[in-house]
């Protein structure tokens, strides 16, 4: 469903030597290589140390502007997690090296969960993930909004406030992008409706908002056991509801794989709301509207019935 996006980047050895002096004087690179998946260009930077020993290289595009110093302020705000959050080492927003910015980080054992999707343990990965998830919503914030890179921006102090404001912007954004106006029109109706869940909100806590099998990385232990061992991609991250962080995830993740829908929330366990299948009903209703606004604004041909991810099939039948 998401495409990729790519700042084409030409490297050779002797820049990557000079990255890793930036960091240290006494680093010295072997080698490195492009990383799989990701929005942006990453890479593996392989050190010459007796240990061995390797950091990864992410570039960042020109714009947001601001997505370098926030993934690396998200990423402090959940070093509890360690180790299973990249530490941002070095950030560079100089363009004197490199003509973008760019942060090196600590390297993360494992691959994207998405490897991993054919094994026959695989649900064992997903209640993990649900599990990863509270542990990330147990981070309170101080108010809800989008986090950017000194903070949250524009900051309000009720979840119904905040959200009953991005319902409309994105029922706004569907009508302005082509989108069918009497689907709109009965999809607003249906969310209003509901709109009384967003006071049972416990408060504002740190949100991934792009939590999914290519954001998780797993890897096998020596008894062959299948386990989490990283996550990662924050530049998404907001100070939300957590029912709203839990939809967007099951929305995603399911999308990959059908599968893993039901142990991703036994994973993450039971949820103090009174309606908690009608609030994660009425966030995914936000959560489909929004990707297909993003998809359509990105060119792609989200308005067909059965367009990517199948969106407008998706809306609709929540409209039945």
């Amino acid at each position: 469903m998401v495409p990729q996006r790519r700042t084409t980047l030409e490297l050779d050895t002797d820049i990557v030597q000079r990255l890793v002096r930036r960091l240290d004087a006494a680093l010295d690179a072997s080698g490195f290589a492009r990383l799989e998946g990701g929005s942006t260009e990453v890479y593996k930077i392989d050190l010459k140390k007796p240990d061995g020993g390797a950091l990864v290289l992410k570039i960042y595009p020109d714009e947001p502007e601001w997505s370098l110093s926030k993934e690396a302020l998200v990423a402090g705000w959940l070093e509890n997690l360690a180790p299973l959050v990249p530490r941002w080492l070095h950030l560079d927003e100089s363009r004197t090296l490199l003509p973008l910015r760019y942060a090196l980080l600590t390297l993360l054992p494992g691959r994207s969960l998405r490897h991993w999707m054919a094994e026959p343990d695989i649900e064992q990965a997903y209640r993990q993930m649900g599990a990863l998830l509270r542990r990330i919503h147990a981070i309170p914030m101080p108010a809800y909004g989008y986090v950017r890179a000194h903070g949250i921006d524009k900051p309000l102090s009720t979840n119904a406030e905040y959200m009953t404001a991005a319902f409309e912007d994105v029922f706004r954004r569907f009508r302005d992008l082509g989108g069918d106006a009497d689907l709109g029109n009965r999809l607003q109706q249906l969310a209003s409706g509901s709109f009384v869940l967003l006071d049972e909100s416990d408060g504002p806590v740190l949100c991934h908002d792009d939590f999914h099998q290519g954001n998780v990385l797993a890897i096998r232990d020596d008894a062959g056991r299948l386990g989490l061992s990283g996550c990662l991609d924050f530049g998404n991250a907001r100070a939300a509801d957590n029912l709203f962080d839990l939809a967007k995830a099951l929305f995603c993740s399911a999308h990959e794989d059908p599968r893993s829908y039901r142990p991703i929330l036994d994973g993450y366990g039971a949820v103090d709301h009174p309606d908690p299948e009608r609030a994660l009903w009425l966030y995914t209703l936000f959560h489909r509207t929004s990707m297909w606004c993003w998809l359509t604004k990105l060119g792609l041909n989200a308005t067909a019935e059965n367009g990517p991810g199948g969106l407008i099939r998706d809306l609709r039948q929540m409209t039945a």
